[in-house]
């Protein structure tokens, strides 16, 4: 579903006080950033869609691509002496992905919610960092700590006492994040939560009182914002040094404080910022994928676009070409703002191509993507769009590809939205022992390249 700009630009705690700063995304740069450094997967992705092995509504994700870039991403950590975990939702929690990260070098996985978790599990992936932007329901709790996250983030005491049952009714100790705020801190809205740092000693406490818990470390989010101006450029919000200084407050207590946990746009050119300022952990997510604010301003950064949208013109109504919709997202445009698509019957004539995708046009559901001028596509084209997206929240198909820079493309499996994968031929789902299997295949392939 097409989701409001102003529900998803961040906000400060107090009512009085001013908004902060939004990113201003550069949806076209991302198109034409991956037509320019990436045209061997815009060319795939084609090739793919008119073959009939994927339908259109998918992301199609280029696995050397996320090869490169975890490798970067890994190597700059190590450099700084930060631990990574890998954020998953962006890619709607793909288990190639996911694989592919880990094997290149990045540590170990964030889970934002017990969704990502469930659908990591079922693949045999590890959980390093668990219920971040949603804590972990009552429900789910005893199988959480029997997953063994390196952490699991809490909100309050309440759960931390869960938590500690669960532990005790397995035998083992859990560790936990404490996420903070302060006033003046940001959030997106309907993200906030936490303990004030205010509160932060006495329900330590309360937590360093239970059995079979401790609190390791801390995090807040975001912790970077971009430039509102378009530039790219990051800068640290003030929930970054709200975490700061949390840390340092428990330390004082006498807690043994770890991870100074720091998500939100990481990507090699944040991690410095980051690190020379006190976090020791930190999650990429479309760092992995290049299509952070960053990337879409600077074509220079070492990581590159790694997927792309794939549509097709369904119809046509008066001047404007419909194309099926499903993983639309109007939150990453601003007031005014013209995004693009590239269509065509082939590669070739789709780069030289470029309609305007009109996404100030309203939509309860985003069945369709409304393109113009209609009469510069036929209908049975494929439409290619390069922009960001949260894929977790889409309908759409997900379709990693190996292979693409040796020329020899290979589609792993095709999944559904809820990270199901699907026999080609039925497009039903087919048992997750089949994806364990050729996982390993993966792992050995990126891991020993």
């Amino acid at each position: 579903m097409i989701r409001s700009p102003d529900r998803c630009a961040p906000h400060r705690v107090e009512v009085s006080g001013r908004s902060a700063p939004t990113t201003t995304e550069r949806s076209d740069m991302f198109l034409r950033h991956l037509a320019d450094r990436n045209p061997d997967l815009a060319s795939v992705a084609f090739d793919l869609h008119r073959s009939g092995a994927i339908p259109p509504n998918t992301w199609v994700i280029d696995l050397d691509t996320v090869a490169d870039n975890a490798r970067v991403l890994g190597e700059r950590a190590r450099e700084l002496g930060l631990s990574t975990y890998l954020m998953t939702k962006q890619f709607g929690r793909n288990p190639y992905v996911t694989a592919v990260g880990l094997a290149r070098g990045l540590d170990s996985t964030v889970c934002v919610d017990i969704t990502c978790a469930l659908q990591l599990t079922r693949y045999g992936l590890p959980i390093g960092h668990l219920g971040h932007l949603n804590q972990v329901p009552r429900v789910f709790v005893d199988r959480a700590v029997s997953w063994r996250p390196q952490v699991i983030t809490v909100f309050n005491a309440e759960h931390a006492e869960w938590i500690s049952a669960a532990a005790a009714r397995q035998g083992v100790t859990q560790d936990l994040l404490l996420k903070v705020y302060s006033d003046g801190d940001v959030f997106f809205q309907g993200q906030e939560g936490g303990t004030a740092e205010s509160e932060v000693p006495a329900v330590a406490k309360r937590i360093a009182a239970l059995s079979n818990v401790r609190v390791v470390g801390v995090t807040a989010f975001p912790c970077v914002r971009y430039d509102p101006e378009g530039t790219g450029a990051p800068e640290l919000t003030p929930n970054f040094d709200t975490v700061v200084r949390c840390a340092k407050e428990l330390t004082a207590l006498g807690f043994e404080i770890n991870q100074v946990n720091t998500p939100g746009n990481t990507s090699s050119a944040t991690m410095k910022l980051l690190a020379d300022h006190g976090a020791t952990h930190v999650e990429p997510g479309h760092g992995l994928t290049g299509t952070t604010p960053s990337h879409a301003a600077d074509a220079t950064l070492p990581e590159r676009p790694a997927f792309v949208y794939v549509s097709e013109i369904s119809h046509h109504f008066r001047n404007y070409a419909y194309a099926f919709g499903g993983g639309l997202f109007q939150d990453i445009y601003p007031a005014g703002y013209t995004a693009k698509a590239l269509v065509g019957p082939t590669w070739e004539a789709a780069r030289n191509n470029t309609l305007s995708y009109r996404h100030d046009i309203p939509q309860i559901i985003d069945y369709h993507a409304v393109l113009e001028p209609g009469d510069r596509c036929a209908v049975g084209d494929t439409a290619l769009f390069g922009f960001r997206t949260q894929m977790q929240m889409t309908r759409s198909y997900v379709a990693p590809v190996s292979g693409i820079r040796t020329g020899e493309p290979r589609l792993r499996f095709l999944f559904d939205n809820a990270a199901t994968a699907l026999d080609p031929d039925t497009v039903q789902p087919v048992a997750a022992e089949r994806v364990v299997a050729d996982l390993r295949v993966v792992r050995d392939l990126y891991g020993n390249s």
